[in-house]
């Protein structure tokens, strides 16, 4: 299926109209349709759901591992599935160590084995803590 050349869309369309007839025009019906057009984007920005930027981690020169859930759970939705916030972290950060290990296991640099080492460490230290922080919130 051929698209629509850009100025022929309907979306175009709708916002060039509501712009000159409405924004720029005495039109009441094509100013409500403005502020339809264009607040919608700015309402779902501020109101709405956005990635969850979780651990970032720099892995040698010039490359990083960066951890983003993308579609955030409700609380609901976390409370059904047991899940806390920790866990996912925890998680986030144990992908963060396999990352080095893999590096490590290519390189085996002091430098990169020393660094997946400490990642390895802190990925156990945040496993422990989503664990007793699951074990306080079940008590």
């Amino acid at each position: 299926m051929a698209l629509l050349p850009y100025a022929l869309r309907p979306s175009v369309i709708i916002r060039r109209k509501a712009i000159r007839q409405g924004i720029l025009g005495p039109s009441r019906l094509w100013k409500v349709v403005a502020a339809f057009v264009f607040g919608r984007k700015s309402i779902k920005k501020f109101f709405g759901k956005n990635p969850e930027r979780l651990p970032t981690q720099k892995i040698g020169a010039n490359s990083f591992v960066n951890v983003i859930n993308a579609k955030p759970m409700k609380p609901s939705e976390r409370k059904a599935a047991g899940i806390t916030k920790e866990q996912i972290r925890a998680q986030a950060s144990a992908d963060v160590a396999a990352a080095w290990a893999r590096k490590a296991a290519a390189k085996p640099k002091r430098k990169v084995v020393r660094r997946a080492e400490k990642t390895a460490a802190m990925a156990a230290a945040d496993r422990e803590r989503a664990r007793k922080k699951a074990r306080k919130r079940a008590s």
